[in-house]
């Protein structure tokens, strides 16, 4: 049997061998020669015993032994004082200090071994009481830990079955009671959940749902207890409330302050509670308290248990919510709480039942929010979010339940409808547009839309519910080709649909049938008259049309999102052309490409400048890019962005068609742009119409004031040129000079160094 370890404390030599010769035979030794090598040695060693000196030089014997029972890793190590101090005081504060014995040197060795004998089976017989009381701990643990296993084994089957939220409850109070061991177990659940707040400490809205244990009487007091606002009374449930975290008392004789509740349950012999919050989404929705009969119920095993136990009811609460969010999502939009396209055609049907019945007319109203693409690119989908949201809520707000109102795509609103005398449908249009053009407050900012609606009528324009939607949604595209806020319904607009649906089917086959050139036309130096750019302007080779002008196929390409493919031939070609020309030793100039709206917002447009300008071993100042100021404004933090690469890059960077927009050239600024071009909308009746004399000198000068160059675009006549020559214009485009030309012209005019003659306006080759 391996003996107890004893710890001997004495600095003199002498006296350690003297105890080494007592004690050695039987017992595992440990020596110390100071107060702070015992210290040391018996929180290393945990020895059964230390024989410890008084007189020693470092700190006496007392100190060592306050030291000892100070410190928990040591303060049950029993102490036998050896000392030569004899005197009773000596001994009194020995055994004052924390001491079991004390030994007068010189020792005698019978006398030292009987103590320490006694004292390690003193030491044995209390390390085998505590196992044993221990062990009665740990039984008792394991019984309640397996009740509250048990408690969520059979919780967690019956949540498998379960598919209401009533029933839940009921039976988890069911099964905490009669299988999880508890007292009493009730829960209190809020119709509206909330986010954790600190002072959410009323419980008024919360219903007390489910119970077990709790008598009539028990219950009526409780629910007149929760109708008390922010009292001392339900501490608990209001703290988990409050936090969205579990609460627990393990003895309610001692919880703070005078909650009558507690004090109820106490009477009821209930010495412990715990609260668990209940959860769907992230929102506190329910609170479930458990009450025991022991104190000390929950520990740290057995919190965690019930927090598991937590978890799985609200998971199983969440699972209840989604199958009814499924249910709800099958005939309503989930972000507006509008009727969907399913439930819309449904009560469409019924109104031209019932107006088949009574002859009426019933129309339909397609609505598209204008640009919204741009909010959720520039601002955000949770911006974009909130803005459907607040639309979908002004049209509900306004049009139901007279009229059936739902919202059928991601920026697309329907209302339809009876015809009646006094609510004509263009009257109903109006009130929508002004509607959705008043401020919209969103996220600290205020925001205006603009829609394009189209209107459909039973049964002038179809006979069925679908078609009727189809000439709807028609009627809304053709208005947003038409620029106009709303348009009706004709038979027309069709054919206008499936002839762009036609030109869409024969561009793709264009772009894969390599059927696009480039024309090429000259921007003129007006101080010197030399050629010093171009603008490549793309043609369409149509087998059938020869030649197609941009304008009859980009709307299309754009609408249908070609434009990118389109867009990515146009400047891999031009680099190449570029390139041949540097090569063939030509006087190249830089050459100037139109892009999109959609073309640059797309985020590969950088990288495909530079993968081409890279493949054709081209420097970046060779190509110019223009963008309109109708493009700029549609997202101006992603364009500036954008165009801050590009100048970094050192691309040139042109402001095209200013004028014809909204916004300041002041306003522009803020781009780095390096030069504007006047639109030829302001160039062809100078000199001559005041008005653009006035707005084309001012633009020029306001240029000139930031550091931008001027380009006219569409100067035809000699009146024009000596107009803005005198203005200061710094270049011109237009037919004056030359048309776009092919490839092969412009090459000849740059290797015959093509110019115009200034002085009177003639023109030479």
């Amino acid at each position: 049997m391996m003996h107890l370890p004893v710890l001997v404390v004495d600095d003199e030599p002498n006296n350690l061998a003297l105890i080494q010769q007592i004690l050695g035979k039987d017992y595992q030794l440990f020596f110390a020669r100071s107060g702070a090598e015992c210290l040391k040695a018996a929180k290393k060693h945990q020895p059964a015993l230390i024989l410890l000196d008084i007189q020693m030089p470092d700190m006496d014997g007392y100190l060592v032994c306050n030291t000892l029972k100070s410190d928990p890793s040591t303060e049950n190590i029993p102490v036998i004082f050896v000392s030569a101090l004899s005197d009773v005081g000596n001994e009194a504060a020995g055994f004052l200090c924390g001491g079991v014995d004390y030994l007068i040197k010189p020792v005698s060795p019978a006398l030292v071994l009987a103590r320490v004998k006694t004292h390690l089976s003193l030491v044995r017989a209390s390390r085998l009481e505590a196992y044993i009381e221990q062990l009665e701990i740990e039984r008792a643990k394991t019984t309640r830990l397996s009740r509250i296993l048990a408690f969520l084994s059979n919780t967690n089957s019956m949540i498998v079955r379960t598919k209401d939220t009533r029933t839940l409850f009921n039976e988890a109070c069911e099964i905490a009671v009669k299988q999880g061991g508890f007292g009493i177990a009730w829960i209190i659940q809020t119709e509206a959940p909330k986010q954790m707040d600190s002072n959410m400490t009323d419980l008024r809205e919360l219903t007390l749902v489910a119970n077990t244990g709790l008598r009539t009487n028990q219950q009526t007091h409780l629910l007149e207890q929760l109708k008390v606002p922010n009292s001392d009374t339900l501490d608990i449930p209001r703290q988990v409330y409050a936090h969205g975290a579990i609460r627990f008392c393990n003895d309610i004789r001692n919880y703070p302050g005078a909650d009558p509740h507690l004090q109820d349950m106490l009477h009821l012999g209930l010495l412990s509670v715990v609260g668990l919050p209940l959860f769907t989404f992230e929102k506190i929705v329910a609170i479930m308290v458990l009450y025991a009969r022991d104190a000390n119920y929950f520990d740290e095993e057995e919190l965690k248990l019930l927090s598991e136990l937590a978890g799985d009811i609200s998971f199983a609460l969440q699972a209840i919510e989604y199958e009814k969010k499924a249910q709800f999502l099958s005939y309503f939009d989930a972000l507006t709480a509008l009727p969907n396209t399913a439930l819309f055609f449904d009560r469409l049907h019924s109104l031209i039942k019932a107006a088949q019945a009574n002859e009426d007319s019933v129309f339909v109203i397609a609505i598209n929010i204008h640009h919204f693409k741009q909010i959720n690119d520039s601002l955000g989908r949770h911006i974009g979010d909130q803005v459907l949201r607040i639309v979908g809520k002004r049209l509900h707000e306004n049009f139901s339940p007279h009229y059936c109102v739902a919202r059928t795509g991601a920026d697309n609103f329907i209302i339809a409808g009876s015809q009646t005398r006094s609510e004509k449908a263009a009257g109903l249009c109006k009130k929508i547009l002004v509607l959705l053009e008043s401020n919209i407050a969103v996220d600290q900012m205020q925001l205006n839309l603009s829609a394009h609606l189209g209107i459909a009528m039973y049964p002038a324009d179809a006979s069925d519910s679908e078609t009727l939607f189809k000439n709807a949604e028609a009627a809304v595209k053709q208005s947003k080709s038409d620029k106009t806020n709303f348009t009706f319904y004709s038979p027309d607009i069709n054919a206008k649909i499936i002839k762009k649906i036609e030109t869409e089917q024969l561009l793709r086959a264009a772009i894969h049938a390599d059927q696009f050139i480039l024309h090429y036309q000259p921007k003129i130096d007006l101080k010197t008259g030399e050629i010093v750019a171009a603008e490549a302007l793309i043609r369409w080779q149509h087998p059938l049309q020869n030649i197609v002008l941009p304008t009859e196929f980009i709307p299309v390409a754009e609408e249908s999102g070609m434009i990118l493919a389109i867009g990515e031939w146009v400047i891999r070609s031009v680099c190449a052309q570029q390139a041949t020309w540097l090569q063939d030793a030509m006087p190249v100039v830089p050459v100037a490409l139109n892009l999109s709206a959609l073309q640059f917002t797309n985020n590969h447009l950088l990288d495909i400048v530079q993968d081409s300008l890279k493949q054709h071993h081209l420097a970046p100042h060779w190509i110019e890019l223009e963008l309109t100021e109708t493009m700029v404004m549609e997202n101006p933090e992603a364009t500036q962005r954008a165009m801050h690469k590009f100048r970094e890059m050192g691309i040139r960077l042109y402001l095209d068609d200013f004028g014809t927009g909204y916004s300041s050239l002041a306003y522009l600024k803020r781009f780095p742009f390096h030069a504007v071009k006047i639109d030829r909308t302001f160039v062809t009746d100078i000199p001559h119409n005041t008005e653009d004399t006035v707005i084309a000198t001012a633009i020029i000068a306001m240029a000139h004031s930031l550091n931008m160059r001027v380009i006219a675009e569409g100067v035809e006549n000699e009146d024009q040129l000596d107009f803005l020559r005198h203005r200061d214009c710094d270049e011109m485009q237009g037919y004056l000079f030359s048309p776009p030309v092919s490839a092969q012209e412009f090459a000849t005019m740059l290797r015959k160094g093509k110019r115009i003659q200034l002085k009177g306006c003639d023109l030479s080759t």
